[in-house]
């Protein structure tokens, strides 16, 4: 049996307000929300929002209208990044967006939604854990809660922007910037 392993942030001050964040029950969730966005797009490596504006994740999303069942759909992505030779943390990210959007009503808005979502989740994960009994969550169950509600947040808040009515790369670039500029700025 193998044990599994919480990779955390990197200690940089960049992500000391976040992590207050996860201590401080006085801080909001918005706040919390914005700190973490702000962390992750300002790495000298790993800025996840550079690999979510990549082409392949468009790519990704445009699939969730085309397919025809969510196994296809599962089968047709696949395909596509082993094609590309473009794996990454955000086309697994956009991959699990993706099957939750299929069958949805308007599957673009909700591939948005869903990717900055499942985004920000892997982010509080990150480190979160190691605050449990520490600080604002005194549980496993209160550490969910407080991930989960920073999801919400995060998904409202993308819900708001506007998605391209194509995902053309360009386009979902912008869409991208769009997102994390309102998500940085969310908590002020």
């Amino acid at each position: 049996m193998g044990t599994s392993v919480n990779q955390s942030s990197p200690r940089t001050l960049n992500w000391s307000a976040a992590r207050s964040g996860y201590r401080d029950g006085s801080v909001p969730v918005e706040r919390l929300a914005a700190e973490v966005w702000r962390a992750a797009t300002n790495q000298p490596v790993g800025n996840l929002a550079d690999l979510l504006a990549r082409p392949i994740i468009a790519t990704l999303g445009e699939l969730v209208s085309q397919a025809t069942s969510s196994v296809e759909l599962a089968r047709k992505s696949a395909f596509v990044v082993a094609e590309s030779k473009q794996a990454s943390l955000g086309v697994d990210i956009a991959r699990r967006a993706a099957m939750q959007s299929f069958g949805t009503s308007n599957p673009f808005k909700t591939y948005s939604e869903r990717l900055f979502s499942e985004a920000t989740s892997y982010l509080v994960a990150r480190d979160l854990p190691g605050y449990v009994g520490v600080g604002r969550v005194r549980n496993v169950a209160e550490s969910l809660e407080l991930a989960a509600d920073v999801a919400i947040h995060v998904a409202d808040i993308t819900s708001r922007i506007d998605v391209p009515k194509r995902l053309d790369a360009r386009s979902w670039a912008a869409h991208v910037r769009a997102v994390v500029d309102s998500l940085r700025r969310s908590g002020r």
